[in-house]
């Protein structure tokens, strides 16, 4: 039998317990420790009392100014406490290599180093807002970008495609953010938008419900209005299309070609 260490990083999902895989559940009840790192506090509970030995990341997440240090102490903790666990299991709020960096980079490390490393997917934000709002990305194809990344190179994107834009709480934010005004983001980020569509066009506020029967928030403003939406950590930005594109006839009627 293998004496190398496991390290086991899973996801939570959104709403709290429906979104609990059998597969992520019996983890967590089996690993001989349970480290976490989830904004719930219902599920948070369930972790202490279904785990053998669990313990919290969060002050970790909040110890230095800059997050991305924060990143890396949280990653370092987890190689140190899997060197002394058989079985060691991370939890995530949401899907663990979703917008989490501290888990990529101990998963990363982990490998270097020569652990077992096995990682389960969780369901995402993007996930619940495909469902809520009702969009296929297969229809249109579907850009997905950090916000402040999509304003920092200005990434290429096609508005007849759907657009979702994360964290846009934090455009800009290196460090915690603690009675933040997101205005002047909104602002550089309504500018940039306005390129590719009209002042009038909506947009989607969204966030996932985050408990059963509990309804997601999708509230419609206008490009216009974007500077001044009151949004939360919480919030992601949804796009719709602005045009239908018409397809190119010389690759419709090659392609058509082949089954004649």
């Amino acid at each position: 039998m293998s004496t190398i260490n496991k390290l086991v990083i899973v996801g939570s999902g959104i709403k709290f317990m429906s979104h609990l895989t059998i597969e992520v559940k019996a983890h967590i009840e089996q690993a001989d420790k349970v480290l976490y790192l989830i904004n719930e506090p219902a599920m948070q509970e369930w972790i202490v009392n279904n785990s053998k030995y669990s313990e919290p990341l969060d002050d970790l997440y909040v110890k230095n100014p800059l997050r991305e240090d924060n990143y890396k102490l949280i990653a370092e903790y987890i190689l140190e406490e899997l060197t002394t666990t058989k079985v060691l299991c991370i939890v995530i709020y949401g899907h663990p290599t979703v917008f989490v960096q501290p888990s990529l980079l101990a998963a990363k490390m982990a490998i270097d180093r020569g652990y077992k490393v096995t990682i389960l997917p969780g369901i995402s934000t993007e996930d619940c807002l495909f469902a809520d709002l009702i969009i296929d990305p297969g229809t249109c194809g579907c850009h997905s970008f950090e916000a402040t990344d999509f304003l920092l190179y200005r990434r290429e994107y096609d508005s007849s495609s759907h657009l979702i834009l994360w964290q846009p709480y934090v455009i800009g934010m290196l460090g915690i953010p603690v009675n933040h005004n997101p205005k002047k983001g909104l602002q550089f980020l309504s500018n940039y938008l306005q390129e590719k569509y009209e002042l009038n066009h909506e947009i989607t506020l969204y966030e996932a419900a985050q408990y059963p029967a509990f309804t997601p928030r999708i509230d419609t403003i206008t490009l216009r209005d974007l500077p001044d939406a009151n949004i939360s950590s919480l919030t992601t930005l949804y796009i719709k299309p602005n045009k239908q594109k018409t397809p190119d006839v010389g690759v419709l009627n090659a392609l058509r070609s082949e089954h004649n």
